[in-house]
């Protein structure tokens, strides 16, 4: 799904995961406002109109949804289109400008444009102010972990008490691409040169050690068989996003699916931090590497809210593929999982270009310069 592309309504979804949607997009295109990317800003900035104009409105309950939040994105609405407009016309000037003249009218316009959407970000920002009472303002104490590295128990006021433990990265700053062998499972397919998504997405850094926390996290669900999720936090820079922060929330477990639980708790923790939901991660604890169905159904939802998100997949049983990065292929995978309305585990038909549901992911960096946290919901400090 690429940047132009907006979303179709998915009613199984609340209205409010659409404007959570709009929210990210806004936060997206402040990054490229401030790094100057103007052309990413025109296309995210429509994304974002075409969303709020056109999209949400056609949810069944959209009527119904909160009148405060639709006023606020009615207001955003306003200024982005006239910045839309704005990027439009400085687009057309730039195609025709021409010559020494027109070459300096034309600096001079995004000189004087980039002045005035900082003030467009302000006004954006305040009408973003919404929430009541901050979130986030803590307490934190410090106490040793069993392995030396230091735990930070931070007291959370809203929306619960965390147990938070930093890594800080190395100073090598190595960077890696992640190369995986190709799957055992039929659905997806492994990505060496581009793919129906590879094309249009951004490139993913994530810490060398994050798999290796989290494993270390899962083990005591592991070794009773059961499955362990986490969710991954991101900030975007320079048109790559890094993942930064590991969040292990409140959950339901069986040997072969996790449900996450007070999603609230989790948005909380990833607005306070101005990250984005990069997808999310699980163990396998007794199954081999791979997406099942239910898996899928959870890789929809984030990959809807943002079409860079991942699914990692640890199978510290499976002797081939201990590790997989996964990502539903777009359009094929992505308009199987909207039509398909089935609970549990189930087949899923083919998709309608013959391609698989998923694939292997081929932008995935790992970090060795990464500094990341692990927040765990679950957790109560004492």
């Amino acid at each position: 799904m690429s940047v132009t592309m907006v979303p179709s309504v998915d009613d199984r979804f609340p209205v409010s995961f659409y404007f959570r949607i709009a929210d990210q997009l806004l936060k997206q295109a402040d990054v490229y406002r401030k790094e100057g990317n103007l052309d990413c800003l025109h296309l995210t900035l429509n994304r974002y109109v075409r969303l709020v104009s056109q999209v949400i409105p056609q949810h069944r309950n959209y009527s119904k949804h909160s009148s405060k939040e639709k006023l606020r994105h009615t207001k955003i609405l306003q200024e982005s289109s006239k910045e839309v407009e704005k990027l439009k016309l400085l687009a057309t000037t730039n195609i025709n400008s021409s010559g020494s003249q027109l070459g300096r009218r034309s600096k001079n316009n995004i000189n004087n444009f980039r002045s005035t959407s900082q003030r467009w970000t302000k006004k954006i920002l305040n009408f973003s102010s919404f929430k009541e009472g901050k979130i986030g303002h803590y307490d934190s104490r410090t106490c040793q972990r069993g392995d030396g590295n230091e735990v930070h128990v931070v007291k959370h006021y809203f929306p619960s008490s965390v147990v938070s433990w930093v890594e800080e990265g190395g100073s090598s700053g190595q960077v890696s691409h992640v190369i995986f062998p190709g799957s055992n499972d039929d659905n997806s397919k492994c990505i060496s040169e581009g793919s129906s998504t590879s094309d249009s997405t951004k490139d993913m850094h994530i810490s060398v050690k994050l798999t290796e926390e989290f494993l270390d996290l899962a083990k005591e669900n592991t070794d009773r068989d059961l499955e362990t999720c986490g969710i991954l936090g991101a900030f975007l820079k320079n048109h790559t996003f890094y993942i930064t922060t590991l969040i292990i929330p409140k959950q339901e477990s069986t040997s072969n699916s996790c449900q996450a639980l007070n999603e609230e708790e989790i948005y909380a923790v990833l607005d306070e931090r101005s990250l984005y939901p990069a997808g999310w991660i699980h163990t396998h604890p007794s199954q081999t590497c791979f997406l099942s169905s239910i898996d899928l159904h959870t890789q929809y939802s984030y990959q809807v809210m943002l079409p860079e998100a991942i699914a990692i997949v640890l199978a510290p049983t499976d002797p081939t593929k201990g590790c997989g990065i996964f990502r539903l292929t777009d359009p094929g995978g992505i308009s199987v999982l909207k039509e398909c309305n089935e609970r549990d585990f189930h087949p899923h038909s083919t998709t309608a270009d013959g391609s698989p549901i998923y694939e292997i992911c081929s932008n995935i960096y790992t970090n060795s310069n990464l500094r990341f946290e692990i927040i765990d919901l679950r957790i109560s400090p004492g």
